[in-house]
């Protein structure tokens, strides 16, 4: 995975990579500057690229653990996550596979009070064939330091849960 850096924000910012052992298909930033970043007192940012495949052995290469990470600073994550929910696709029609492999997200989201910033039921894949019908497994969630980057009345995420996990089944 690579991951591109516009020079003016490298002009700005402090831009470290920190390094994990567990999977080369999620890489974490951390953002930082002296005097806030984007607006806000917190000295550091994260922001997180995902890009979960299928694996023969497990569900994907890509963890929930490895990419909701518990920071007490601004976070962001977003990617190619691969799975399917209730939460970004509600007219569609989920196999209880897609609805076992997108569950540890969306649970453990929920856990970490993160937010999902897609906007429910429009797709961010359009397949090639006529066989296949257009999804969302493209997502971006933030965690909750993140609101204090959007000044009330702007039109930042919503604080408020936008979706919620329907029951098992």
């Amino acid at each position: 995975m690579a991951c591109y850096i516009s020079q003016n924000l490298l002009r700005k910012f402090t831009i470290l990579p920190p390094f994990t052992l567990e999977t080369d298909d999620f890489i974490p930033l951390d953002v930082s500057t002296l005097q806030g970043c984007f607006g806000t007192n917190f000295p550091t940012l994260t922001i997180g690229n995902a890009y979960a495949r299928p694996l023969p052995l497990l569900p994907h290469s890509v963890s929930p653990q490895s990419s909701l990470l518990v920071v007490d600073h601004p976070y962001l994550v977003a990617g190619k996550f691969n799975v399917h929910n209730p939460a970004t696709n509600p007219s569609r029609l989920l196999s209880s596979k897609e609805e076992k492999q997108s569950a540890p997200y969306f649970d453990r989201a929920t856990d970490l009070g993160f937010t999902l910033l897609n906007t429910p039921g429009v797709y961010t894949r359009f397949p090639f064939l006529g066989t296949h019908r257009p999804s969302t497994i493209d997502l971006a969630f933030v965690n909750p330091p993140m609101f204090s980057a959007f000044p009330p009345g702007t039109h930042g995420p919503s604080p408020g849960r936008d979706w919620i996990m329907p029951p098992s089944q």
